[in-house]
Formats: C-alpha cells, structure tokens, sequence
C-alpha cells in the first residue's frame, strides 16, 4: 500500500538525518552545522508524525491518543536536542543520543509504528 511505503521511507530518511547528526557529533563539525542538523531533524520528525497521524485518523486506528502522546513526548526530546549538546557536551552528547535514539526511536518505529502499518494493511486487504 502506498501509506505505508511512504512511512517508510520517511522513518528511512529520519534515521538518515539521525545518523547524519551522530556523525556531525563524532567528527567534531562546526556548533553551526550541527545546530543546522537538529533543525532539519526536528523539522522533518515534526512533518513525519503529522503525516503519520493524518494515517491513523484515515484508517481508524484505535490507539491514535497513545501514539500521539509518543510523538509528543519524541518531539520534546527532540526538541531538547541543542540544550543537551551544549550541556553534555560531545561525548556525553553521543553517549546519551546512542541510548535516546535507539531505546526511543527506533523502538517507536519498529513496534508503535510497526502496529499503525500492521492495522494500515489489515485495512487495505479488507477493502
């Protein structure tokens, strides 16, 4: 289905800025560009998760109030991002965006967006 493909490729290009950020951390790039980096990062999460709940709302999904609650607790973080690289600074930075970025992310994409996708194809093979 064409949803859920396009969900896909925007987790693929989200996780494609995040590991474009780690890299700009690791190699010790310009405060500038890294800020630049956070921008496109919270810039493109936020269209992400409205997209992705212009989906639900389109195919009933029945959790929508929880994965919301998700996206807005991912973007608060997300958000936070500047504030915790001037505070941690870069290699506690790294240490603690590894561990945010997997335990969060990626887990909310492969089980919470994982079941929005699941509920997107029952819908589609019903239909």
């Amino acid at each position: 289905m064409v949803d859920v493909d396009e969900m896909e490729q925007q987790h693929r290009k989200l996780i494609g800025l995040l590991n474009r950020l780690k890299d700009a951390v690791n190699n010790h790039e310009s405060r500038k560009d890294i800020y630049r980096i956070i921008d496109e990062v919270i810039s493109f999460t936020g269209s992400h998760f409205a997209n992705e709940e212009q989906l639900m709302v389109k195919s009933g999904f029945p959790e929508i109030d929880l994965h919301r609650n998700h996206h807005v607790h991912l973007m608060k973080e997300a958000h936070r991002l500047k504030e915790k690289y001037d505070y941690a600074g870069e290699e506690m930075f790294v240490e603690w965006f590894n561990h945010w970025y997997y335990t969060n992310v990626i887990a909310h994409i492969q089980y919470a967006d994982k079941a929005v996708e699941d509920h997107i194809m029952q819908g589609s093979a019903k239909g």
